[in-house]
């Protein structure tokens, strides 16, 4: 289950002292909504109302926050939500643009910095199916581009995002064997995988190249992304290097055609 981001103490969140009645006995403390979601709600409800229309920019996170009362970090999580929802993107050096009143229920990423990427993945509920040592096929090896019958961490997982019970995504992962003793974090550590690698062997990722394909979801992954068995799939496969092209990590990420769209912005020197 996807843990919602802790909000900063404020003055007005109840002290424990206030959730105590006579005798210091403790009481039921009253259910509140979390201050992003309670932003989060009032930006759609104007976006919905016509007050910032499709294809307009929201105000600056800084104006928000005085608007609301309200941190920059606070604010930046309402936003963050409605980036998943569809409803806004973020685009480096432009602000956050309006791009419809509802829900597209897609996943959207907009990549245009190493960093960008970072940032979406650690968005995302990694739930691991398996994770085991593997010996490379042919087919596997050329992927990899590795000796047939080297040894590699393999990992099988899906994707949740928050609020979500259906997954949004099938990962197939590869761990180069210098690093599979990152096995024993997967699924207990709240890191994304390739960050969870530079800091447990003190290496740097250095480089990621990322290729797209469409696919017809195969029965297994179709079963756990509870779609039909060939339904069309859009497939991301990320190649993650070190010093010297040294290949680290691959990612093998298998999204319904529903659930996913790409956004990436270029920019001229």
């Amino acid at each position: 289950m996807k843990r919602h981001a802790q909000e900063p103490h404020t003055n007005d969140m109840p002290s424990r002292d206030d959730a105590r009645g006579d005798h210091g006995l403790e009481r039921d403390a009253p259910v509140t909504t979390p201050r992003y979601r309670s932003i989060y709600q009032a930006l759609l409800d104007q976006i919905r109302r016509g007050a910032f229309p499709v294809g307009s920019l929201l105000p600056p996170e800084v104006v928000l926050g005085r608007q609301y009362g309200a941190s920059r970090y606070t604010v930046r999580e309402a936003i963050r939500i409605l980036c998943e929802d569809g409803i806004v993107s973020r685009r480096a050096g432009v602000g956050t643009r309006v791009e419809a009143t509802k829900s597209s229920t897609r996943f959207t990423q907009q990549i245009s910095r190493l960093s960008d990427l970072f940032e979406y993945i650690s968005h995302a509920t990694l739930h691991v199916r398996t994770a085991r040592m593997v010996r490379a096929s042919a087919s596997t090896a050329e992927r990899l581009s590795c000796a047939t019958g080297s040894a590699w961490l393999r990992i099988i997982a899906i994707k949740t995002l928050q609020q979500e019970a259906t997954p949004v995504a099938h990962s197939e992962v590869y761990v180069h064997p210098d690093y599979s003793a990152v096995r024993s974090d997967v699924g207990k550590v709240k890191l994304p995988l390739s960050l969870l690698i530079e800091r447990k062997f003190s290496q740097r990722i250095l480089e990621v190249r990322q290729e797209f394909s469409a696919t017809a979801i195969t029965a297994e992954t179709a079963r756990e992304l509870k779609v039909r068995t060939g339904s069309p799939g859009f497939v991301i496969t990320r190649k993650y290097y070190g010093a010297n092209e040294a290949l680290m990590l691959v990612t093998i990420t298998t999204f319904p055609y529903r659930k996913m769209k790409y956004s990436m912005s270029l920019q001229f020197a």
